[in-house]
């Protein structure tokens, strides 16, 4: 039995070391035209979420920037923005008291689903 284990996964890994062909795959994209784009993790520096995000189009760039200047008007609470081309950083920290909140901690989240919106939207 452990043999035919051994022969098993030595023939699972051999597969998987062949080169894809387009096409093979068992599931095909319904919507290739969609891009894939890594999410970075929010991080902590200094009492201070800072998170890149990365757009291929600047109609996406520039979506993103407004939706989340809609939502500070709303809620009343900013974030430090740094833009250049196509990527946006965010600074998010309550500055009456320096430290991160609940506020920031929202706004964090808003700002990720409104990127994967942005993100999934075909050009």
């Amino acid at each position: 039995m452990i043999r035919s284990l051994a022969n098993l996964h030595e023939t699972f890994i051999n597969k998987a070391r062949e080169p894809m062909i387009k096409g093979s795959l068992p599931v095909q994209a319904k919507e290739e035209f969609l891009p894939i784009v890594a999410m970075n993790t929010w991080k902590k520096s200094q009492e201070t979420y800072v998170k890149k995000f990365e757009f291929r189009t600047q109609i996406h760039r520039n979506s993103f920037i407004k939706i989340l200047l809609d939502y500070e008007d709303e809620v009343g609470h900013n974030a430090k923005m740094i833009i250049n081309e196509g990527i946006v950083v965010l600074m998010l920290q309550t500055k009456d008291i320096e430290k991160i909140t609940e506020l920031d901690k929202e706004y964090a989240k808003y700002a990720d689903a409104v990127y994967k919106d942005i993100v999934l939207i075909p050009a």
